[in-house]
């Protein structure tokens, strides 16, 4: 192999090893274009819907059965024993109602208050690839692999009023692009051609149709991610190519936007959408205040005062005014939230916001599925009869509960 070859093998490998080349580039993107967040084994305890929750569901990959814990007082409350259980399982949780939704590969089963289950409200080909969940509402729309879209209104404990699965293809050859549900309940979908339609989930349902109710051009291309803001249901942020605009549904006209040179490294929904972007020397965190969009920069390895490595996951509370995240010595390049893609060398990092002041930084234990709330870590080990922690961020008191798996484990 001559000299110019070998350079040219050497540089790709080198760009896929540093998640990507050139400017707002990411090695990995199956994560783009998606409805609501990715699926997850571990449901979310802070959410702009239902406020933090104490209760935590998740489905554990070492005895393959969806758990739920009691994290005020560290106690087991239920488990069930899943269909398919070789399958990957993602798990949602309606708290007000106390019931759980298990998502897997054509598979969707919903768990009430009295552990009653529902298997296949609605049935779809594909592995669930996210979903957009609005308990207050009732509503519950998944995208599958295969880009179909599954839709639910569910009452206060889980019982499904209405259902439909349509197809990506809405406005002649146009499909969907990205979208969600906000707060309103209005499923705010962006299509192939830049446009974004605002569609009523519930009339759909009925119809067995999709019923929009306005479609207007953004002249956007290649849109990639749409975030209602929470508080502000008329107010979208969206990231296509290049740019981050935000989108007044009103007016339809986009009134604030950023040009976007640096490379993407994170979208994040938790609490306020927001990205996280990474030019080498600088990590920018691009967000929405006052109706408009702000950049805060920080600056990495100049004088020792802030680093980063392979960004996990980041949550930005305006209202309590931090920034947390957590990341990880290994490479993982992944656009979304997810604490599973390394379970190794994890650093959860939390800043004040406004002043960019260092307030708490403590590891994640290695080999955990873990979720982070306000105050606490919870992390579950990977042992057969049950091992949980819930680890409290001020001061790392550590709170264990061990053996639940217990009567769940055949005698022979």
């Amino acid at each position: 192999m001559d000299f110019k070859k070998t350079l040219v093998i050497f540089g790709a490998i080198y760009c896929a090893v540093m998640a990507g080349c050139g400017v707002n580039s990411l090695s990995d993107k199956t994560s783009d274009n998606i409805i609501g967040n990715p699926t997850q084994s571990v449901t979310t305890l802070s959410t702009p819907d239902e406020g933090e929750s104490q209760n935590l569901v998740i489905f554990d990959k070492t005895v393959r059965r969806i758990h739920q814990f009691d994290l005020t007082s560290m106690k087991h409350v239920r488990s069930f024993a899943v269909r398919n259980p070789e399958e990957e399982h993602f798990v949602l949780y309606g708290q007000n109602g106390n019931y759980i939704v298990d998502l897997s590969f054509k598979g969707l089963g919903i768990f009430d208050r009295s552990n009653q289950v529902n298997h296949q409200p609605i049935k779809f080909q594909g592995v669930p690839k996210s979903a957009a969940f609005l308990p207050s509402k009732g509503l519950l729309i998944v995208y599958d692999d295969l880009m179909s879209v599954g839709m639910l209104k569910l009452d206060i404990n889980g019982e499904v009023l209405g259902s439909w699965v349509g197809g990506a293809s809405i406005v002649g050859t146009n499909s969907i692009a990205a979208g969600d549900l906000n707060e309103e309940g209005k499923l705010i979908l962006a299509l192939s051609d830049g446009s974004v339609i605002v569609v009523d989930p519930e009339q759909s349902m009925t119809k067995k149709s999709w019923m929009i109710e306005s479609v207007f051009n953004t002249e956007l291309s290649n849109i990639k991610w749409v975030a209602p803001l929470p508080k502000t249901p008329n107010q979208i942020l969206i990231r296509s190519s290049s740019k981050l605009s935000l989108l007044e549904l009103n007016s339809k006209t986009i009134i604030s936007s950023y040009d976007i040179f640096d490379e993407v490294v994170k979208l994040s929904k938790f609490n306020d959408p927001h990205i996280v972007m990474n030019n080498g020397n600088e990590v920018k965190v691009a967000y929405v205040e006052k109706s408009q969009i702000k950049v805060k920069t920080f600056y990495l390895h100049k004088m020792k005062s802030f680093e980063m490595n392979y960004l996990m996951s980041s949550n930005l509370d305006l209202v309590k005014d931090t920034w947390s995240f957590v990341d990880t010595k290994e490479v993982v390049n992944y656009f979304f939230n997810d604490l599973d893609q390394s379970k190794k060398d994890r650093r959860f990092v939390r800043y004040r916001f406004s002043d960019a002041l260092a307030i708490h930084n403590m590891p994640v234990a290695n080999d955990t599925q873990v979720e982070i709330a306000d105050s606490f870590i919870f992390a579950l080990f990977p042992r057969e009869l049950g091992y949980a922690v819930r680890y409290e961020v001020e001061t790392g008191n550590a709170s264990p509960l061990e053996r639940f798996n217990l009567k769940y484990i055949p005698v022979d």
